[in-house]
């Protein structure tokens, strides 16, 4: 009985090592296409400012600097210290309305 376990927990561990050395093996692919994208990318990029820059020289002009590489941010879209009641619609102004009531 002691022999069947032991194998029983030798096989387990050598199922645990092959998920372990498979995982890896994903994540090492995964990076590794991570890396060509954003190396594509960036080349793609850089064909296409060289483009632009090419062309912009060919009508004589030259091209703006590019775009900052962190925005400031925007500003808020609420004001400050407004209170969350002049937020919602006022549901006395509604007995106002010209209109005749939903029912």
């Amino acid at each position: 009985m002691e022999a069947l376990q032991a194998q029983v927990e030798a096989a387990r561990k050598q199922q645990e090592e092959m998920a372990a050395r498979m995982e890896q093996m994903v994540q090492q692919r995964i990076e590794v296409e991570r890396q060509r994208m954003e190396e594509e990318n960036r080349m793609r990029m850089d064909q296409m400012f060289q483009y632009m820059q090419n062309f912009a020289s060919s009508m004589g002009q030259s091209l703006p600097p590019p775009p900052m590489l962190f925005p400031s941010p925007q500003p808020p879209t609420t004001t400050p210290n407004q209170s969350t009641a002049s937020n919602n619609e006022d549901q006395d102004l509604l007995q106002w309305s010209p209109w005749p009531p939903r029912i």
